[in-house]
């Protein structure tokens, strides 16, 4: 009697986009050695994208839009932005409340936001969640806008933005919260702001999801069960994470290239206090509420967009 060999389907492919620098390739390492995509009916499949923004998008978003990869984390005023601009993704579960901070030399005049006015700032980008939450705390704390009331510097990467810090070309730079406790430790940088305290002097009380796992229309239309695996996934990445301290200091070696344990502790438990994993119509609901206050404070001119449009968010792929 002949054999017949048997097997099981090998698992699907999810192909996501990260940046080099950027957090998620700390949970990503994560999954893979626990081998969670796997456990949940996938293969995780990292591309790592250039830290760099062309015209409307960054490299990642190129990536998705192109059709290079089927996921990346961006924010959502982006993903509300890209659908009224024609292009159709939807966010389908937060990574998290990922906002940066505001950091000067040690010794700058600059205390906090009303130090801003005619002083020279760097950000990523104009359209950048953190310069929009930021100049809507000004307008509405301080009756003034820095990016009329200052001059405003586009780097347009956050390597450029750090380099500019360094060389005294800005007085403050907006930077990526995962790039700050490194500069700060040096002892010649300080955090003037956490753009997450900025969401709660805006009114919204709660945690707030800022960026969130994303992918086309059209992929969440043909691929559900490849997404909810994603989910449970990520989800069961994030409580070993948050509980494993031993994963972090493989995470600080092999992703990090060997940082400071000291840092490395201050980002472990910063990324914890950040990372999310509630996602229904109450989440969505406070999301919708700091839109609604951004528009209230800045109109459409500084968000881009007037109206979240529908669609934007999908809570289809929880169980």
């Amino acid at each position: 009697m002949m054999a017949v060999n048997s097997c099981a389907a090998a698992p699907r492919v999810l192909r996501a986009a990260f940046e080099p620098t950027g957090s998620p390739r700390w949970f990503v390492y994560a999954m893979k050695k626990l081998g969670l995509d796997t456990k949940h009916g996938f293969d995780l499949q990292i591309t790592l994208v250039r830290d760099q923004i062309t015209g409307a998008f960054q490299s990642f978003e190129v990536a998705l839009k192109e059709g290079a990869v089927d996921l990346i984390d961006i924010d959502w005023i982006a993903i509300g932005r890209h659908r009224a601009n024609g292009l159709p993704l939807t966010a389908f579960f937060p990574y998290g409340r990922i906002a940066g901070g505001l950091v000067v030399p040690s010794d700058s005049p600059i205390s906090g936001l009303r130090d801003l006015r005619g002083k020279c700032i760097g950000v990523v980008r104009l359209r950048d969640k953190n310069w929009i939450i930021l100049r809507a705390a000004c307008m509405k704390r301080y009756d003034f806008d820095p990016q009329q009331e200052a001059t405003v510097v586009e780097a347009l990467s956050k390597g450029t933005l750090t380099e500019m810090l360094k060389g005294g070309q800005v007085d403050a730079a907006l930077q990526w919260w995962q790039l700050i406790p490194p500069l700060v430790a040096t002892g010649a940088y300080r955090r003037v702001v956490d753009v997450l305290d900025l969401i709660a002097d805006l009114g919204i009380a709660g945690s707030v999801p800022i960026t969130l796992f994303t992918v086309s229309d059209e992929f969440a239309k043909h691929n559900g069960e490849l997404l909810r695996g994603f989910v449970r996934a990520f989800c069961e990445t994030a409580e070993y994470l948050k509980q494993n301290d031993q994963i972090w200091v493989e995470v600080g070696e092999q992703v990090m290239g060997g940082i400071d344990p000291r840092i490395l502790t201050i980002l472990r438990d910063s990324w914890r206090q950040r990372v999310m994993t509630a996602w229904d119509a109450s989440t969505i609901l406070q999301i919708e509420r700091l839109f609604g206050e951004l528009l209230k404070v800045g109109g459409g001119a500084l968000l881009g967009i007037d109206q979240l449009p529908p669609g934007t968010f999908a809570t289809e792929f929880v169980e």
